[in-house]
């Protein structure tokens, strides 16, 4: 018989004891380890967020570019430089004047898009005028040959027959469809003027578009170079780009028509003028060399189209008016700076009737190479 004496279970408890606190030691290392995986894995998928934000951010180059429609180009200016962006107005806009106050109405890039620094941001700004360089630019690509290019020698020709001879000898005509399918308000800075259009009577834009096309046709074919102030029938044209289109060219034809029955060949009369509702001291006079070549020009052209000459109208123009001891005159007419006619013609001659604008526009050329023969 075996025979267990306490010391035996005193000795076993102390090592259960200490088997106990081992346990418990090894539980707590685990759990501080735990941890500190835990932690450290939260701190790597932190660093790899925050570096694919930073490379996200890299590649847009950290910076979003303003809203700047609406604003003036001054503060726009400061607006995109402060980024550390730079700005330019569109070159296709003559900017060799004061411009600091004038609005912008469109920007490229877009308000909101990721840019780079040191990136370029264009804005084009109401009521700035076309360069003069791009107007040429736009004349020679519309004729076809290029701006850059100069024009190829003659080829020489052996026993031929002289050419036929034509009116226009490259004569410039601008012809201007009339109207726009967009009506609003436009000023003018350099007058203050309204220069906006608006829709005309009901078919007359398309049919003018028409017009101006079979007048366009007929003009170069008998030698003259043609340029229209609209690229399609349903584009929107001011007054003012009209007008700039138009004294590029050696006269300037304006084609429309009226419901009301008012037919003729329109002109601005000597001394008109006009001038905003808004600020009557900003008094606009028609050139006396434009008035007198206009009459010119309306007597040759309204004798080829059996229509009276006569004075110019005020026009469909808002926020316009004539100032007193002056004749009123179209808004087209009193920012022209070469002889320019509107012709109102007649609905039933051009509104769906194919026919009779080819008629019209070959009257037209009889009329401009009268006015040329005897100018």
């Amino acid at each position: 018989m075996i025979e267990i004496t306490n010391e035996f279970f005193s000795g076993k408890g102390a090592e259960l004891c200490r088997s106990s606190l081992k346990a418990e030691r090894r539980k707590k290392v685990r759990h501080v380890r735990n941890t500190i995986l835990m932690v450290a894995g939260i701190l790597v998928m932190g660093g790899l967020v925050a570096g694919l934000v930073a490379m996200i951010s890299m590649r847009s180059g950290g910076l979003t570019v303003p809203r700047l429609v609406g604003m003036k180009y001054e503060d726009a200016k400061k607006k995109v430089e402060a980024l550390g962006l730079f700005i330019e107005i569109d070159p296709m806009q003559d900017s060799s004047g004061n411009c600091l106050k004038l609005k912008v109405e469109i920007q490229n890039p877009k308000s909101g898009a990721g840019v780079e620094a040191k990136e370029l941001v264009t804005v084009r700004l109401a009521g700035l005028h076309e360069s003069p360089e791009f107007v040429r630019d736009l004349e020679k690509k519309s004729s076809g040959a290029n701006p850059d290019q100069a024009p190829p020698a003659p080829a020489p020709t052996v026993d031929s027959a002289p050419p036929p001879q034509t009116s226009g000898n490259g004569r410039s005509v601008c012809l201007d469809p009339g109207h726009s399918r967009h009506s609003g308000n436009e000023t003018d800075p350099a007058t203050g003027l309204n220069v906006g259009d608006n829709g005309g009577a009901t078919g007359e834009i398309q049919a003018m578009w028409d017009l101006a096309l079979k007048a366009k046709a007929a003009l170069e074919q008998a030698g003259y170079s043609v340029r229209l102030t609209k690229d399609s029938a349903d584009a929107s044209v001011s007054l003012r780009t009209r007008a700039d289109i138009g004294n590029t060219c050696a006269i300037m034809v304006r084609l429309h028509y009226d419901n009301t029955g008012f037919t003729g060949v329109m002109r601005p009369p000597p001394n008109a003028a006009r001038c905003p509702v808004s600020d009557p001291s900003r008094v606009t006079v028609v050139d006396p060399n434009v008035a007198s070549a206009s009459d010119s020009l309306a007597r040759a052209v309204a004798a080829s189209l059996g229509l009276s000459v006569k004075d110019d109208t005020g026009g469909t123009s808002r926020g316009n008016t004539t100032p007193p001891g002056h004749p009123t005159c179209l808004i087209g007419s009193v920012l022209s700076r070469v002889p320019v006619i509107c012709i109102e013609n007649k609905v039933d001659s051009v509104r769906n009737n194919p026919t009779g604008q080819d008629q019209v526009a070959s009257q037209i050329v009889a009329g401009v190479n009268a006015y040329f023969q005897s100018n």
